[in-house]
């Protein structure tokens, strides 16, 4: 029985950590002031964060969590604004189809306005479309207990808050 209990308890460990790793590439990520630098951390990010969710049994957040993470490299290149449309549906219907109860829908409005913040905004409106998203994930992974992502979110908020508060001071 202790080998059971062992096992579970690497494979809990093993979940954590990569919550934990998201985390710290969030870390390097929501500090930029470049838009660049930041697209390809929560690129990274988020795909880490879809195995996490995935693990945990979560599946509209590790759904959007990977298709977040193929949004967030697709969003470097200007000329596939186009592509956020396709997204918005994509999120739409697997939204749907991963609903599994009233908290999964908290990923897919988050994915939503990621999208519109990606694609679509830069600078300071862009990080505050994310702040919003943010709170939603906040809500999200302290319902699921997950240790490592809510204290990613609740860092990215954080340093988000701040690097506005930078480029606006840098803007004057």
């Amino acid at each position: 029985m202790a080998g059971v209990f062992e096992v579970f308890l690497t494979y809990i460990n093993l979940v954590q950590v990569l919550g934990f790793l998201a985390f710290f590439i969030s870390l390097y990520a929501f500090s930029r002031t470049s838009d660049q630098h930041l697209r390809i951390g929560q690129a990274a990010q988020s795909f880490v964060l879809a195995l996490h969710f995935y693990l945990l049994g979560a599946s509209s957040a590790a759904a959007m969590s990977f298709l977040s993470g193929i949004r967030n490299y697709l969003s470097l290149h200007k000329n596939v604004k186009n592509v956020a449309v396709l997204f918005i549906v994509v999120y739409l219907v697997v939204g749907i189809y991963t609903y599994e109860e009233l908290v999964s829908i908290l990923p897919v409005i988050s994915a939503l306005l990621g999208t519109t913040a990606v694609f679509y905004l830069s600078g300071i409106k862009m990080r505050l479309v994310m702040m919003l998203s943010t709170t939603l994930w906040i809500i999200h992974n302290a319902v699921l207990v997950s240790v490592g992502p809510l204290l990613m979110e609740l860092f990215i908020f954080g340093t988000t808050a701040r690097t506005v508060y930078r480029l606006r001071k840098s803007s004057k």
